[in-house]
């Protein structure tokens, strides 16, 4: 039996017997199983660079992310390069905004850098580029993970973030996605029965491409009749109509929004090329048939602005 000695003295020793213990790490002492295990931990250190895969159409001179991030460090803060390049890289970063882009603007927004390798810090930002040829984005798959791609334009240094010169500036000149240079399947909905259109009235997609013809800030000399569904209003469509009597809306081929094709009915007027008073005779899901000079503003595809086009006939029971 113990006395209130011996326990004086088993004192020390219990202490001293839980300090040995505690100083045992509480995990296993091996590779992934202990974070305070040295051994465990990856160096973080950037990958070196992927090939160049082949059949992608590299220009020479063509800079790696590497060389155009040296070349925007040497920029003043939100300077942009003054010159062009072509910037070639690997797409490890799609940005959220990116679909949305595409859909309202036809530009895409996208990381890229010299690997695949999900290690890599340095990057470059594609911010707004436009796609093929300097063309508007229609299709959204043209930009995956993983793509190899080659970029043309200004470079700029955005308060340290290094990326294109924005708002179409920049486009994407090749890309080893298939996709890319595959030309959207050209989707119509059937024109409604009844429905009051010219011999010779164009879909959306054919005056898109007289559009793509013309020279950026010229309209054609010609006018046409352009048919499609309205696929949105403008933000300004409500306030254009009360205070200059004409209407701003896009129109599609197809009335489901299945497709990223539209055109611009920009600043038009209403029936027999009279001002609109009433903005309820415009409205999402009409099928019109628009008649004017078409134009190519920056690579937005629409009428000539300030009443030169006008609605030749519509579904809307308000027209």
């Amino acid at each position: 039996m113990f006395t209130n000695r011996s326990y004086i003295f088993l004192l020390p020793a219990l202490v001293a017997l839980f300090a040995v213990a505690c100083q045992e790490s509480a995990y296993i002492n091996g590779p992934g199983q202990n974070i305070f295990n040295q051994d465990s931990i990856i160096p973080i250190v950037e990958p070196d660079p992927m090939p160049d895969p082949e059949g992608v159409d590299i220009p020479e001179g063509t800079l790696d992310v590497l060389q155009a991030r040296d070349t925007c460090a040497k920029l003043a803060s939100g300077a942009s390069s003054g010159t062009k390049y072509y910037v070639k890289g690997w797409v490890v970063a799609i940005d959220d905004s990116n679909a949305s882009a595409i859909e309202n603007y036809g530009n895409a927004v996208f990381t890229i850098a010299t690997t695949t390798d999900p290690r890599a810090t340095k990057h470059f930002i594609a911010y707004q580029v436009y796609g093929r040829n300097g063309q508007k984005i229609n299709n959204p798959n043209i930009i995956q993970l993983g793509d190899f791609v080659v970029l043309y334009g200004e470079l700029k240094n955005y308060n340290g973030t290094y990326e294109t010169v924005e708002k179409g500036a920049a486009y994407i000149h090749s890309s080893s996605n298939p996709e890319f240079y595959k030309k959207q399947e050209e989707k119509l909905t059937p024109d409604p029965e009844g429905a009051v259109i010219p011999e010779g009235t164009l879909n959306v997609y054919e005056a898109r491409e007289i559009c793509s013809q013309l020279a950026s800030g010229t309209a054609s000399s010609e006018k046409y009749y352009v048919k499609g569904w309205v696929k949105k209003l403008h933000s300004g469509n409500a306030t254009a109509i009360e205070k200059y009597g004409n209407a701003q809306f896009f129109i599609s081929p197809v009335n489901d929004g299945s497709v990223f094709d539209d055109f611009y009915a920009f600043q038009v007027y209403g029936k027999d090329g009279k001002k609109i008073t009433d903005a309820s005779s415009v409205a999402v899901g009409d099928f019109v048939v628009i008649y004017g000079p078409l134009y190519n503003y920056n690579g937005t595809y629409e009428t000539k602005g300030q009443g030169a086009a006008y609605i030749y006939y519509s579904t809307n029971p308000n027209w």
